[in-house]
């Protein structure tokens, strides 16, 4: 039985909104366009594909509104409170120099104080990488979506013509030098899809191109995830806290304040990345957060794709995924061990999009018609994003 047709209560972006939503300056407003518009893309490409199979944007909605909850910096509350926990139990190892050196100024308080100090700046550096990402992504992705949208809608969606108007966006070469091959072949993926009447087959292409996108995004993601990974806690933790130390007297000369402190600053350093990678590593979807460094959830109790994709037949496909996933048809074994590590993410990420590519949940709307209005007029909505 054909699935209900889905509302679509936005008309597909333009071009023209496309680039202006690249344009933004203001971070979070541009990040609550982007979820918004990838939402709509989704949407509209379902009756281009078929509202069988979800396309990447499914995934990159929810996706772009977890990234949100870093550039907004809404997480920061939970890490400060969990990293001020954390570091009670190291403050307990101080040595005596260390408490002498902190004087009446109090373990608990001083260190403490200089750390939740620390964390707004950290945060801002997690924030700025994250947009980035959100944005590069973006900037790349939406024009290619919208030309799709337009060029495999038509009469001719499945001429070499229209495939020829979306491939000429495209720059041939490999991710890594600036070219988009990958993409070019995920076009041609989603092309052959429309040709093709045989169900699975036609899943298969989809599923094919999604994984190619994916793929390429992930590739030009590397060097801001790196980046939201590794803010310097260290540097910014020794910097204010030997300015503290300063202001309230302290005559004892940098390199020896530098000699004491440093293996404290490098074990909060250490927890500080274990707690904000944990946190990167969530996806906020319809119906539950994914823990990314545990085993994607099986989609039903007899298996852990759907029907059209338990196993694989396209060569092409199985060639990608003998490439990306260490375990072929099974989720066990996808969770992600180190979120900088390309292939680590994308061993994950390609059981996320093979288990969910059928889930019409993927397609819900990620903000109320009330917020979608207020972010269309500039303004941040009130409440829960």
């Amino acid at each position: 039985m054909a699935p209900n047709p889905l509302s679509r209560t936005w008309p597909p972006p333009t071009h023209a909104e496309v680039e202006a939503i690249s344009r933004m300056e203001d971070g979070v407003l541009r990040n609550l366009h982007i979820t918004h518009t990838y939402h709509v893309l989704g949407v509209s490409l379902s009756g281009v594909l078929g509202e069988r199979d979800v396309a990447w944007c499914g995934v990159a909605t929810w996706a772009s509104k977890t990234a949100g909850t870093f550039i907004r910096k809404d997480v920061m509350p939970a890490l400060l409170r969990d990293l001020l926990a954390r570091a009670d139990g190291i403050l307990r190892t101080l040595a005596g120099v260390q408490l002498q050196l902190l004087g009446a100024w109090g373990v608990s308080a001083g260190v403490s104080s200089v750390l939740s100090r620390v964390v707004e700046p950290l945060m801002d550096a997690v924030a700025k990488q994250v947009a980035l990402g959100n944005h590069i992504v973006f900037q790349e992705l939406g024009p290619l979506y919208v030309t799709m949208l337009e060029d495999f809608s038509g009469p001719d969606a499945t001429s070499p013509a229209a495939l020829e108007r979306v491939l000429s966006r495209l720059r041939p070469g490999p991710v890594e030098a600036g070219g988009q091959d990958l993409l070019i072949q995920a076009v041609r993926a989603y092309q052959d899809a429309l040709r093709t009447t045989h169900r699975k087959a036609r899943t298969e292409r989809v599923f094919l191109a999604n994984a190619l996108v994916g793929y390429h995004e992930q590739v030009r993601l590397q060097e801001p995830v790196l980046g939201a990974m590794m803010a310097p806690l260290k540097e910014l933790f020794l910097g204010q806290l030997l300015d503290a130390l300063r202001a309230r007297g302290s005559s004892m000369p940098e390199t020896w304040l530098l000699a004491a402190f440093t293996p404290l600053a490098e074990r909060l350093e250490r927890c500080w990345r274990e707690l904000s990678t944990r946190a990167l590593m969530t996806l906020e979807l319809p119906d539950r957060t994914l823990r990314l460094g545990e085993d994607v959830p099986a989609l039903t109790p007899t298996g852990d794709f759907p029907p059209d994709l338990l196993r694989l037949e396209h060569p092409e496909l199985l060639a990608l995924m003998k490439l990306l996933d260490r375990t072929p048809d099974d989720t066990a074994g996808s969770a992600a061990r180190d979120w900088g590590s390309l292939q680590d993410r994308m061993n994950l990420i390609v059981d996320v999009f093979r288990a969910r590519h059928q889930d019409r949940g993927l397609l819900t709307p990620p903000f109320t018609p009330t917020q979608v209005e207020a972010f269309q007029q500039g303004r941040v909505p009130e409440g829960r994003l």
